[in-house]
């Protein structure tokens, strides 16, 4: 996992009881060598960057190379689209997207990379689809590819961070219909609402301090519970560097009879304890299947 403050790594190894880990490392990233952006290049000195990766490979003793990355939030718009109906072909379907978002992207739809995955709903009677799409501009994601491929390392997939979090927590997620899972940084903080275990609603922030990541966790709750006139029956609390505010305490007296479960990385893998939440984007990276 990329992000602006530290570059994390994990190999994660499958067996009989489930998944262990194997392997895993982290260091502190240098001010501005990553900076999140999605029109330019998020790696301001790219020898220095790959110096860094070099190092946290051989410090954590990891020899492979084929690797799921996840990347800063901010380097890739996500976006929630409806149709009621679309074409069977993929590349249609990509089409389609470039032409309802051409005018709500920060560069041109030529520029823009595209995926998507589809859910499919029921409303009034009538079949909708849903889509949730991810879109990167074409130069952002090629430096992020060329530095890997200088490395010789390959990225089997390339996924936002909040995406990768909820990939590794996702059957933990499916107890729920309705429920939302909060992760909190020291330095950015994600909210996604899930029914039946597939996202509804997503927002991701930077933040200055703790006390602005509370609020703008809240913001988001607000903004969830306002527009769809609902609240998640549960909401599953990754806390991941947090220190100063507890966000159960203050999410339960905010919001009243909410349900606020903290969830961490033991609770999936074994050999790993609460304090290690800082890996788990890049454990759900690790995860990541061709699907």
């Amino acid at each position: 996992e990329i992000s602006r403050e530290c570059i994390c790594v994990v190999e994660l190894e499958a067996g009989g009881k489930g998944i262990a880990f194997k392997k895993h490392g982290k260091i502190e990233t240098p001010p501005l060598l990553v900076t999140p952006s999605l029109s330019e290049g998020n790696i301001s000195e790219p020898e220095k960057f790959k110096e860094a990766i070099k190092n946290l490979f051989n410090n954590a003793s990891i020899s492979s190379r084929h690797i799921s990355v996840a990347i800063p939030d901010a380097s890739v718009k996500i976006v929630f689209l409806e149709f009621e109906d679309i074409p069977k072909e993929r590349e249609k379907i990509i089409e389609l997207i470039k032409w309802n978002l051409k005018k709500n992207l920060p560069f041109t739809v030529d520029e823009a990379v595209v995926d998507y995955q589809i859910t499919e709903i029921l409303s009034d009677g009538s079949r909708l689809y849903t889509l949730i799409v991810a879109l990167m501009r074409k130069a952002v994601l090629a430096q992020y590819e060329n530095i890997l491929n200088e490395l010789n390392l390959t990225a089997r997939a390339i996924v936002p961070s909040s995406f990768a979090v909820y990939n590794f927590y996702h059957d933990l997620l499916l107890d729920v219909p309705a429920c939302a899972i909060v992760t909190a940084h020291k330095k950015r903080i994600a909210v996604m609402t899930l029914k039946h275990g597939k996202p509804h609603f997503y927002r991701s922030k930077e933040i200055s301090d703790e006390k602005d990541g509370l609020r703008e966790i809240l913001v988001s709750l607000n903004y969830y519970h306002d527009s769809c006139k609902v609240m998640p029956d549960r909401i599953y609390l990754v806390n991941s560097g947090f220190e100063t505010v507890d966000l159960k305490s203050e999410i339960e007296t905010h919001f009243g009879r909410v349900d606020v479960k903290p969830i961490g990385i033991s609770d999936v893998v074994r050999g790993a304890d609460s304090s290690m939440s800082i890996f788990a984007g890049a454990a759900g990276a690790a995860l990541k299947d061709e699907d």
